[in-house]
């Protein structure tokens, strides 16, 4: 690694501060940024620490109104293990928790930075190849290299996929992010969080320089819902997911109210699929409407030379994923 100047601040406000340095990185565990340091795609000359400022930034809480509050440095095992995930309609949330790498890096990665992580897509994190989406190269090599972890849907000039685990059940489940930039806070929906046009050389995340996550909400459930994460893997062992889904019904009277259908490993951001979503509505479940759904979930999708396995393996993932939740 190149030398840099480690920077503790001592308040969210000198923080966001710092962070707007140029060439300033801000890190809460640093697990993904240590992975991109060590191959020198990313020199920082600056990296501020946020972990010390976990009186503002850590922790799990159910406010008065109902809505939970995750702070944004609270770990991954403390968010799986908190009491308030026991509840059905946070099921899909603590499985995603749950099946985030391993024992280890879940007792320190931290929430904010399983959402906001960089890809793993191996030719964009490797100094051996100069990609489109790293800004060394003109072309996405992963679309006619090796390309059976990349995307089949929602992709336009690169086809790397979203990493984090935790996004797509919290879109699912409506969440919220709040954010300091400077002595401004804002809190805005949490599809905003990620570009509507994930171009290469867009970032995973709209965050501005200097701009911190404090805290992500989840609003009250209604009576009777119910969520559900699952995904695909290469091995049950700490592995990426290859497909992903997070869904979430309101129940009454035995039929489906309302619903979410969200993707996750098969776009370049968490992809919602309303259309999907909207098969469910007013109706009773059951495995042919299950099927409909799955089949309108992957509906467009163009999958590459090596990756058309996960149109099938992906459709299997939606049916389990609404077969747990209206269990």
């Amino acid at each position: 690694m190149k030398p840099f100047t480690y920077v503790v601040p001592k308040s969210l406000a000198e923080a966001s501060e710092a962070g707007k340095q140029p060439n300033t990185v801000l890190k809460g565990a640093g697990v993904d940024l240590i992975d991109r340091m060590k191959e020198r795609l990313q020199t920082p000359e600056r990296i501020v620490n946020l972990l010390p400022l976990k009186d503002e930034l850590a922790g799990v809480a159910v406010e008065a109104s109902g809505e939970l509050k995750i702070g944004a440095t609270t770990t991954i095992a403390q968010l799986e293990q908190h009491e308030a995930l026991a509840n059905p309609a946070l099921a899909g949330l603590q499985a995603a928790a749950a099946l985030t790498a391993s024992p280890q890096i879940r007792n320190r990665a931290t929430v904010a930075g399983n959402i906001l992580q960089f890809t793993r897509c191996w030719y964009v994190r490797s100094e051996a190849f100069h990609c489109l989406h790293g800004g060394r190269g003109p072309t996405c090599l992963a679309m006619t290299g090796e390309n059976r972890y990349h995307a089949v849907l929602g992709w336009m000039d690169c086809v790397r996929v979203h990493p984090s685990n935790l996004a797509p059940p919290l879109l699912a489940l409506d969440a919220e992010y709040s954010t300091r930039l400077g002595d401004k806070v804002r809190r805005r929906k949490f599809t905003d969080l990620f570009p509507a046009e994930p171009r290469a050389q867009t970032a995973e995340h709209t965050l501005e320089a200097g701009e911190i996550v404090t805290a992500i909400h989840v609003p009250k459930p209604a009576a009777g819902t119910r969520t559900a994460y699952c995904e695909s893997r290469e091995k049950l062992t700490f592995d990426w997911a290859t497909t992903a889904c997070a869904v979430k019904v309101v129940l009454a009277g035995g039929k489906i109210a309302a619903a979410s259908v969200v993707l996750g490993a098969v776009a370049p951001v968490p992809l919602p699929r309303p259309k999907a979503a909207a098969l469910l509505l007013g109706e009773a479940p059951s495995a042919t409407l299950f099927q409909k759904v799955a089949e309108a979930a992957y509906a467009g999708a163009s999958p590459l030379a090596h990756n058309d396995y996960k149109l099938v393996v992906g459709k299997a993932i939606v049916r389990e994923a609404l077969e747990q939740a209206t269990r």
